[in-house]
This record gives structure tokens, sequence and C-alpha cells, in this order.
């Protein structure tokens, strides 16, 4: 059993005495090989499990969100795997195993192929069902987001009972907001560079280390994750997934190109699901540092009660002045 030292112990003494939280460090491969970890923790004869995506740049220890999630739903029988994509932190070495083959490859957010996050999902559903779990409820951070709508979309996989999306924010807007009139130059660049067989080196003229294809995979809306959460778009991959879901955003989102009220608007016009449940956690931004116990809490009571048969339609807003029992979830 290891024990797992969340980075903030103030935060800690807010959610136990302890400053560790219990659980396995758990490896996992995914169908081409590529081996990868994650961390679960909660319940021990736990049979439903939230697997916890992480954003850009991200990976399954470097924040305290997931785990304040975790310390909460413990209590409701519910586990939590946070995992590693192959695209976690910048730039991350890849163990990859198949057969008697081994042999690594680069990957991290800077290289990854969206695509293949298909294949690290997977893999960690399938990892969770060999340790027995019946429920899964896929969780997504930041452009983890994208990563669990596309599985869901992709795979409409039986085992997923519904999808927790925590700041789905707009990377194409973004992209186009940051780089302004350098937007369309910046994209031409790439597309030369992929052209010339180069598709997969970083290059300074490219924002945050992007490699030309990492960078055209955020802005070519013809490439599912550039448009999965483009909000003016036809959100056609949100669109098609009909299990329960649950956008949250912070009011101080510093990502946001649209105020995030009108996002989740877009979201519930948009949605197939019968239960939709739009969150606008106040006073947090896009990590809801400060405010994980508030957004914690409420997850334990959407996840207690997403399985009513009772069509639902929501926006709601999180604000310490008010008891969670008067956004209609006593």
């Amino acid at each position: 059993m290891l024990h797992f030292e969340l980075q903030n112990p103030k935060d800690t003494i807010r959610m136990s005495e302890s400053k560790f939280i219990e659980g396995k460090l758990i490896e996992f491969k995914a169908k081409d090989g590529s081996t990868l970890n994650g961390f679960l923790t909660g319940p021990t004869k736990s049979k439903k499990c939230v697997i916890y995506v992480h954003g850009m740049t991200g990976n399954f220890y470097g924040s305290n969100l997931q785990f304040h999630i975790a310390k909460e739903i413990s209590s409701s029988g519910y586990s939590l795997f946070a995992i590693n994509t192959r695209g976690h932190d910048a730039v991350a070495v890849i163990k990859r195993i198949k057969g008697s083959s081994r042999d690594r490859f680069v990957a991290g957010t800077d290289l990854e192929k969206f695509e293949d996050s298909l294949l690290d999902i997977d893999a960690a559903i399938m990892a969770m069902k060999n340790l027995k779990f019946s429920e899964i409820i896929l969780a997504g951070h930041s452009t983890g987001c994208q990563k669990v709508a596309y599985y869901q979309y992709k795979k409409k996989s039986k085992e997923v009972k519904g999808i927790i999306l925590l700041a789905p924010a707009d990377d194409y807007a973004i992209q186009k907001k940051v780089l302004g009139k350098r937007f369309d130059q910046t994209v031409a660049f790439s597309r030369k560079m992929a052209k010339d067989g180069r598709g997969n080196e970083p290059n300074p003229k490219i924002p945050s280390h992007f490699s030309p294809n990492r960078f055209l995979s955020l802005t070519d809306p013809r490439r599912p994750e550039s448009r999965i959460f483009n909000y003016d778009g036809d959100l056609k991959e949100f669109s098609n997934i009909n299990i329960p879901i649950c956008a949250v955003f912070g009011n101080k989102e510093e990502y946001a190109v649209k105020p995030v009220l009108q996002y989740l608007k877009i979201l519930k016009s948009k949605t197939s699901s019968m239960s939709f449940t739009g969150v606008i956690v106040d006073g947090a931004g896009h990590s809801f540092r400060r405010q994980e116990t508030m957004l914690s809490v409420f997850i334990k009571i959407w996840l207690e009660n997403k399985s009513k048969k009772i069509q639902t339609y929501e926006i709601l807003e999180l604000n310490k002045k008010f008891p969670l029992t008067m956004l209609g979830y006593s």
C-alpha cells in the first residue's frame, strides 16, 4: 500500500488529519504496447470507479484536485484512478512492450497524437475491469475533457455510466485569441513542416513548444481535438453522448473566450443526454484552486443522483454562502 503525499499540506488539513492518501500505483498497458501508470485510491471493496484524465502537461500526481475529489467520493463507495496518458507532462518517454519486442518513444503533450488517447483510456478501463470494478465514470480536466468525450463518442462504452467535464475549454478559440493575426501564418507554417516530414519537430515559431502535428491537432477544424469543444461549431462528438454529463467551469476561468455561462448554455442546447448538469463554481479558475472541497462535495452529490430516471437539464452555481441542498439535490 502506498502513501501519496499531497502538494499543499494546508489543503490536506481541511481534507483529513493525515497528509497522505493511501492507494496503489498501477501499471497498465495499451493495445499498442505503450505502458502507462496511474494511482488508484478509495474503498477496498468498491465496485465503482472514477477514472481521472489530466490535461495538457499534466500527470496523475501533479495536482491536488483529483485527490480532493477522491477523498470526498470515497464515502459514497467510489474509488478514483488518476492516470497518465501518453500525453503526460510536456515531454515524456513512454516504454512500449509488445510480445518480445521492447522499445521506447517520445510523447508528452508536445508530441502526442490526440487520437491515441483512445488506447490509453481503453487500457485504463480494462485495468479497472480486471480489478472487478463494474461501474466506470470518466472525468477529465482541461484537455482531458476532450479526451474523455472523444472516447465515449467513439467507443460508446457500456461500462461508462457518466462523464464529468472539469473546465472543458475551447482550445481552438484559445489559440486564435493568443496568436491573433499570427494564427493563420502559424497554421500555414505548421502544415508546411508536416508536409516536409518534420511534423514532430518542435519549432520556436509554434507556441507552447508544440510540434507542428500537435499544434495542427488543436487548430485544424478537420481534426477532432480542435472541434470537440469548439463552441462556435456543431459539437458533433459531444452531441452524440447520451449518458449523464456534468460540466463544470469556474467563474474566473482564465482561458474562457466567452462567458462561462454561455459555454454551459451551448452544451445544454447541444446535449442528447437525458441528464445534463452545468455548474459554475464561484471564485474558481481553470484549476479550481482553493475551491476543490466545494467542487468535490458537489461531484459526490452528482454521482449519487446521476442515475435518477428523471429528465434534467440544469445550470447551477456553487457558492459558499448557500448550502448544496438549495441546488435541488436534497
